[in-house]
């Protein structure tokens, strides 16, 4: 029945297509080994029969002087990427989506045109062929990318991100005590994490010092990452908790080190700044959410983590610490890792009452084990604060 209503809506397809092509921004691709030009459309929304779809389509052209205009109907194909509901009104999401993918697709472009410029400069054996290469795998990436946030926006809805946060409706985070902390995410001021991960390790330390974001009074949490006591990473993070007990993410300040100097900020936002949004880092009760998925943080193109609680009553252990009924599990993930995509291996995540994250681990998705070349990050120790 699906196949029935794709092919005969192969004729709108190819109208709507070729009124939009003259704006499109990817260019046809020579594709040496069948000789053809082909032309990738990421995303089409389409009504059918079964509701709304996600269509990616391919248009194809024998090589000649002008492809576009000598396409081969007979090579339309539309390959159905998943299902979408249907969402009235206008869908601020996925046009969202639509614009970040014309980002990627524009840096993609501009990386290549650079490092074909240097490329020519440049006597390296097979530079050409590598920065070609680099550039199609860059180019499928924001397509899949694109597809991760649609399906996103499925299980979001359509209207825009838009959390209305009220100052009066946060604590003074400098009075959180264990008596009034989020259980699972603890800001209590000196409260401290030791994680190890492989040759990483990770410090996490509940600061004295506040940052004031949107009128509200964050807590500074300061993420050491170092590699074989070699500091990569030095970030602030950024968190807030409001009256109910859930813990808001409002930012953070990333600075990256390679060989001992600062690279760059990559990573960084600070909710306000470039319509920068923040987003529940835990929840108060997170019992009455299990199953549902909400955005922990949103700058298009910058910070685009997102969780699912999976349940109240997990079990996990290590050499440490340990839970028997009563941990806290996730499922988190970016859309920066797409679904289906070669490294999307999503992360669970564990939390005990009182303390926090204890283990986390990436997993293959197939088989819902240990994803390969990934380490399991373990709570070696956790301080309490005062």
């Amino acid at each position: 029945m699906m196949q029935k209503n794709v092919s005969l809506s192969i004729a709108l397809f190819v109208a709507i297509i070729f009124a939009t092509l003259a704006q499109a921004t990817e260019e046809p691709q020579l594709n040496s080994d069948s000789g053809e030009y082909v032309l990738n459309i990421p995303y089409f929304e389409f009504d059918s029969a079964e509701g709304k779809q996600a269509y990616e389509v391919i248009l194809k052209a024998p090589l000649n002087d002008n492809p576009i205009f000598s396409v081969d109907f007979s090579s339309l194909k539309m390959r159905p990427v998943g299902n979408l509901p249907n969402i009235t009104g206008s869908n601020i999401c996925l046009k969202t989506a639509s614009g970040s993918l014309l980002a990627c697709q524009a840096e993609t472009k501009l990386d290549y045109s650079v490092d074909m410029a240097r490329c020519i400069n440049s006597d390296e054996p097979n530079c050409v062929e590598k920065i070609e290469e680099a550039y199609a795998n860059e180019t499928k990436e924001c397509q899949a990318i694109n597809q991760s946030r649609i399906q996103l926006c499925g299980v979001l809805g359509g209207d825009a991100y838009l959390p209305d946060l009220d100052p009066n409706d946060f604590i003074d985070p400098t009075t959180i005590t264990t008596a009034n902390a989020n259980p699972y995410f603890p800001l209590v001021h000196g409260n401290k994490w030791v994680y190890e991960a492989g040759e990483e390790t990770i410090t996490v330390t509940v600061t004295d010092q506040t940052e004031l974001i949107q009128g509200i009074t964050a807590i500074v949490v300061r993420d050491v990452v170092s590699i074989d006591g070699e500091l990569v990473e030095d970030t602030n993070d950024w968190y807030a908790q409001d009256k109910e007990g859930n813990v808001w993410y409002m930012g953070e300040l990333s600075l990256n080190f390679e060989d001992g100097r600062l690279d760059d900020l990559e990573g960084s936002w600070r909710a306000g700044i470039e319509s920068a949004q923040p987003g529940i880092l835990m929840y108060a009760r997170p019992e009455e959410h299990i199953g549902e998925t909400y955005r922990q943080e949103f700058l298009p193109g910058e910070a685009e983590d997102f969780a699912r609680i999976i349940s109240v009553t997990a079990s996990t252990s290590n050499e440490n610490f340990s839970c028997s009924g009563n941990c806290l599990q996730t499922y988190e993930n970016s859309a920066f890792e797409p679904v289906g995509f070669e490294d999307f291996t999503p992360e669970h995540k564990f939390y005990l009452p009182g303390v926090g994250k204890i283990r986390s681990f990436h997993v293959n998705p197939e088989t819902g084990e240990l994803a390969e070349g990934e380490d399991v990050d373990e709570l070696i120790s956790f301080t309490p604060g005062s």
